[in-house]
């Protein structure tokens, strides 16, 4: 949200109807003040001064603008404010855009200090709820309460998140536990961090299996190309999900190379097809944002129904280019 501009249309009403009159001229400046105080605790806020916060906040009340103020000054003092204060504020902007902007913030730390009871009371309450880690919180209570059958919600959750977070991590790691997501889940979400480059993504995905194992996803992400080199056999379905990681690492780090590797014959037999398809996949992906003219030739090893989405479009866009 663009606050100078709004600040500048306010402004700029206040002039309108203040004319000659040196009252309305008097209000106008106070307005200028308050406006300049508004920008000031949005800077103040970017960069975490609860202090200043504080000390502006009085300035601006009755502004336009006091609902961002004060979510500014509450915000960034979440950890530390007291229940009662934070129901207050919703109370007392109920029914706006900040009262659930921070209801998001709140559910979100209640979900990191396990307070699930004051979570579970406040979550029916948020309109948007359009935060994928609050969902996953929401998804873990209500399975731990009442035995829903939430996995393939989880599973969707999970793989749709672009970092690693903690709550769609927790809810993963609770019906792995459970028996009601497979392994196979956490092996893809790994495959995701490895192919887009984020390693915790990567690690924490293992490591819900097996804390041992990120450890040897660590040393995947650093040396992928010596890992495959010391391999000879892929028998073991973890083998199997370690090599496929570090052909995927290798390949987005140079997929000539990968290709190179893929042509051997231990991983022509002893990696799925679906494992081969998303090295394949990864390797023509990087190969057309490098502008290859290997590209689709690496894509063809890899058919549609087994690609992933990013990689299909990435697919086509090689073939226009081709073109």
């Amino acid at each position: 949200m663009q606050f100078s501009a709004i600040l500048t249309s306010i402004t700029m009403a206040a002039a309108l109807f203040a004319g000659p009159h040196g009252a309305l001229q008097a209000q106008t400046k106070e307005s200028a003040k308050a406006d300049s105080t508004i920008l000031e605790m949005n800077e103040a806020f970017k960069k975490g001064d609860r202090k200043r916060l504080s000390a502006l906040l009085p300035q601006v009340r009755g502004h336009a603008l006091e609902p961002w103020a004060a979510y500014w000054e509450l915000r960034a003092r979440l950890e530390s404010a007291p229940n009662p204060e934070i129901v207050d504020f919703l109370q007392r902007y109920a029914g706006t855009y900040h009262e659930d902007r921070l209801r998001n913030d709140w559910l979100l730390l209640l979900g990191q200090v396990r307070d699930w009871g004051t979570f579970m009371a406040e979550y029916p309450k948020f309109r948007m709820n359009d935060d994928r880690t609050v969902r996953c919180y929401a998804l873990l209570t209500d399975a731990n309460a009442t035995g829903a059958d939430v996995a393939a919600q989880v599973q969707d959750l999970w793989l749709s998140q672009k970092d690693a977070d903690e709550g769609c991590a927790m809810a993963a790691e609770q019906q792995l536990k459970a028996g009601k997501l497979k392994p196979h889940v956490a092996w893809l979400r790994a495959r995701q961090g490895m192919e887009n480059d984020r390693l915790r993504v990567a690690s924490q995905a293992v490591g819900l299996l097996n804390k041992d194992w990120a450890d040897k996803v660590n040393t995947i992400y650093a040396r992928p190309a010596v890992y495959l080199d010391e391999k000879l056999t892929a028998i073991l379905p973890r083998t199997k999900e370690l090599v496929t990681l570090a052909l995927i690492r290798l390949a987005a780090e140079d997929p000539a190379m990968a290709a190179l590797q893929m042509e051997k014959l231990r991983w022509k037999t002893q990696l799925s097809q679906e494992e081969r398809s998303w090295v394949w996949g990864v390797i023509g992906k990087r190969a057309a944002q490098r502008l290859s003219d290997g590209a689709m030739a690496w894509f063809a090893n890899a058919p549609d129904k087994l690609a992933q989405d990013e990689q299909l479009a990435w697919k086509v866009r090689a073939a226009l280019r081709a073109a």
